[in-house]
């Protein structure tokens, strides 16, 4: 299991659909899909491609799925609302992984929004019970350089928003706060709807006792690093094994 994730955090980044797919050679009639942002495109691999994250698990312990990555650079819950889900449910997945939480908090989406938003996103992606969904809590924060680079409003052209609220310098107590607000939220959606957490905050802060923190940030002090991906398939494949 890997417990070294908390380098690999949701993107930032905007842009336009750029998910892939790529069949297994033997098909189990298992459909995965990815839904999620940049992290989920594989920003901070070495290669994208094949160092996705999602792809890794696919390849670790999917390899008879179809795969489809539905990720958008940017992607907040409300984008793959109008976005990932009509597309994810035409493919009548199977298993669905989740990854939507750091975005949300640049844009400073309200509590209530997010949980509302998930909430519709988790629902449509089961489609009744039909698919297993699993979705990724928000690891930790309060240490990436990028994140908290942000300054109290009105900050500079280069980091137009910050995961604070308005005014609110951008200390890593508040910031340690809004992840656990939203993680709090992440849960009883999970719970709600029938889906399954992977507990990405546990486990980046296990890598940060170990020490082990700093290799898992890509080159822009945001994203996951190839090491930091390879983290959290293993992440989920672990969730996956366990049921």
């Amino acid at each position: 299991m890997a417990t070294a994730v908390a380098g690999a955090i949701g993107g930032c980044s905007s842009g336009s659909d750029k998910g892939s797919s790529s069949d297994g050679s033997k098909s189990g009639g298992d459909v995965y899909v990815a839904v999620g942002a940049s992290e989920t495109v594989g920003f901070g691999a070495d290669r994208p491609e094949t160092q996705a994250w999602p792809a890794v698990l696919r390849k670790e312990a999917l390899r008879k799925a179809k795969y489809v990555n539905l990720g958008i650079p940017g992607a907040t819950v409300a984008t793959a609302l109008e976005q990932e889900l009509p597309k994810a449910v035409e493919l009548s997945p199977t298993i669905v992984t989740v990854w939507l939480n750091v975005n949300d908090l640049i844009a400073r989406v309200p509590l209530a929004t997010y949980e509302s938003q998930l909430t519709q996103l988790v629902r449509g992606l089961r489609r009744g019970g039909a698919t297993r969904v699993l979705v990724a809590n928000t690891p930790p924060l309060d240490r990436l350089p990028a994140y908290l680079a942000c300054l109290p409003d009105p900050p500079p052209a280069s980091a137009a928003k910050c995961p604070l609220p308005a005014g609110a310098a951008p200390s890593p107590e508040l910031v340690r706060l809004g992840v656990s607000a939203y993680n709090r939220i992440i849960a009883k959606v999970a719970a709600a709807e029938g889906a399954e957490v992977v507990d990405l905050h546990s486990a980046g802060l296990a890598a940060r006792s170990k020490n082990q923190e700093a290799a898992l940030f890509g080159t822009d002090g945001f994203h996951p690093s190839t090491a930091g991906h390879k983290a959290v398939a293993a992440a989920f494949a672990e969730a996956i094994e366990a049921k």
